[in-house]
């Protein structure tokens, strides 16, 4: 109902936090300072950090982005301006992820944090806002200079403020600071269509670059063999890229056929399983008549192009998992739930796509080559 207020449902396991007079750590009591900490980021301890309550972003502030030593290349395009208090505007440089350790080892915390970098004067290295406090699920204690957040286990663990910080920056903020320039990172997008913040998140799986303009298929073979490129390019560029793909259409791979294997001897692919992990074989699930002939013709597809054999004695064994596509035809996929979990996660991933794609930046033709359709 408009108007009413419900408590938002507690977790069953939820820890209890509380403070008292040993959490106070200040030499000098009584003194309503702001709560400043210090954070890791990577083999880096980056102090003047403040926790701002009524801050919606997370702030970075450039000169600091150059400490961590991250290239501008990590910046990711972001149009609009960070308003403060009293109203003034910062143009925002852009945002960046960037895997920040709350606490000391053992008792801390990492997370991947996204930053608004903005290029501007200031008092602290970063300004950590609502989203990350919330990430991190801490407590701060304006009253004893102290935050708090759960670890697992039930353990709870403890970051101090640094009083001395807070104090050396209320000073210093009563003499005059000067601006200075502002860093611009400039976007591939049309000034009309900058996306918003939620529009480019990076670890958004859904979020696939979108297209500014039409698409035009030039035809390379076959009646469903062709490709496409924009329509926005002039006559002389459309028919030199026309002129390359023709030229080299015997590149792409319509058909798993047109894909030959890669000698193993050369590079292989192993799945790092627990040995102590328990081989689980799942119960066979009834696709249904059109999943059933569709999933046939893929692996018939795949026996074709020597992608796959067939094995008479398994000890783990995953379901074929039939997916209707955007152009109404099926796709196939595994569910390789059980065997994930029995593999360790991998601490270095691929580095996103997108990523990639806006390393780009600075060349007059970007092709995606039907990356997503899959």
């Amino acid at each position: 109902m408009e108007g009413s207020h419900q408590n938002p449902p507690v977790p069953t396991s939820a820890i209890h936090i509380s403070f008292n007079t040993d959490d106070f750590k200040s030499q000098t009591p009584n003194l309503d300072d702001l709560v400043v900490i210090s954070v890791h980021m990577g083999e880096l301890t980056i102090k003047k950090v403040l926790l701002d309550l009524g801050s919606s972003a997370n702030v970075l502030f450039y000169s600091t982005l150059k400490k961590v030593q991250v290239s501008d290349k990590a910046l990711q395009p972001l149009g609009g301006e960070l308003a403060g208090f009293s109203g003034e505007r910062v143009p925002l440089s852009g945002y960046v992820w960037l895997r920040t350790t709350l606490g000391e080892p053992p008792n801390s915390k990492t997370l991947d944090i996204q930053f608004l970098v903005v290029n501007c004067v200031s008092l602290y290295n970063i300004i950590l806002g609502r989203p990350s406090l919330n990430s991190f699920g801490v407590i701060v204690s304006t009253i004893y200079l102290c935050v708090k957040f759960s670890l697992q286990y039930n353990t709870v663990a403890k970051v101090h403020a640094d009083h001395k910080e807070a104090r050396q920056c209320y000073n210093v903020s009563l003499k005059k600071i000067t601006w200075e320039g502002i860093l611009r990172v400039y976007s591939v997008y049309n000034l009309e269509s900058i996306p918003s913040l939620n529009e480019m998140d990076p670890r958004d799986n859904n979020n696939h670059p979108f297209l500014t303009d039409d698409l035009e298929k030039v035809q390379l073979g076959e009646k469903n063999q062709y490709t496409n490129i924009g329509s926005a390019f002039s006559a002389e560029t459309k028919q030199h890229l026309e002129g390359i793909l023709k030229a080299n259409a015997n590149l792409f791979a319509w058909t798993p056929v047109d894909m030959p294997g890669i000698d193993p001897n050369f590079i292989c692919h192993k799945l790092a399983v627990n040995p102590n992990a328990r081989p689980i074989r799942q119960k066979k699930h009834n696709l249904g008549t059109e999943r059933r002939i569709a999933a046939a013709a893929e692996i018939q597809k795949l026996l074709d192009a020597c992608f796959i054999r067939e094995i008479r004695f398994f000890s783990w064994l995953a379901n074929v998992v039939m997916v209707r596509k955007s152009s109404e035809k099926w796709r196939m996929c595994v569910d390789f739930t059980d065997l994930n979990k029995a593999c360790p996660k991998d601490s270095y991933q691929l580095p996103n796509i997108d990523r990639l794609v806006d390393d780009t930046f600075g060349y007059q033709v970007l092709s995606f080559m039907d990356s997503y359709s899959g």
